[in-house]
């Protein structure tokens, strides 16, 4: 068995000595991999893994603030065109007005009323329907100038489930027009307006 002596290294072979310096140069950059470098590396590689899905995040966030203005644009129209619906919608007290104003239509196009009106109202979380029955009679052309105008009206009124007939009752060639008609109330989200 070989003795060896560090003191005697200073005389040792330069083998010897070259193998010594290999030899501490190895621990200590082991030494530097695992207390310094090898933390730092592992992290790396997490947050090497993690960055193509932030790049993805960014470019989808990227997209969606550059169309910002546009969906803040629309926004404003979508209420601009919402309180002119809204607009549209009677009040309570203007309800009689609006079956006055469709009873004058009908008289201004000479038709006559067999029926003209209310129906149950129909309760909604936001809108009531207030349904109209309206049943009339008269020539061709003047029901359809009476439905223009019911179209035209500064009230929102729907027309719908449309009956025409041929009058029995009457000589001439008159139509007999069933219709619902529906207008709409606004409540609002507690119920009242």
């Amino acid at each position: 068995m070989i003795e060896c002596d560090w003191r005697d290294l200073p005389f040792a072979p330069r083998w010897v000595k070259l193998s010594v310096w290999l030899f501490l140069g190895g621990i200590i950059l082991s030494l530097i991999w695992v207390v310094g470098i090898g933390p730092q590396h592992a992290q790396w590689q997490r947050v090497n893994k993690q960055e193509q899905p932030l790049k993805t995040q960014y470019r989808k966030l990227a997209h969606e603030v550059a169309g910002l203005p546009d969906v803040e644009a629309q926004l404003n129209a979508l209420n601009q065109h919402y309180n002119q619906l809204i607009a549209q919608l009677p009040e309570e007290e203007e309800l009689a007005e609006l079956l006055a104003g469709i009873s004058d239509v009908g008289g201004r196009h000479q038709l006559n009323f067999d029926t003209l009106a209310w129906r149950p109202r129909r309760q909604g979380q936001w809108l009531d329907a207030i349904p109209i029955d309206i049943v009339l009679h008269g020539q061709y052309r003047d029901i359809g100038a009476f439905s223009a105008d019911i179209a035209a009206m500064t009230r929102l009124v729907s027309l719908q489930n449309f009956t025409l007939t041929r009058d029995q009752a009457s000589p001439a060639d008159d139509l007999r027009l069933s219709v619902s008609a529906t207008t709409y109330r606004y409540t609002g989200p507690d119920g009242r307006r």
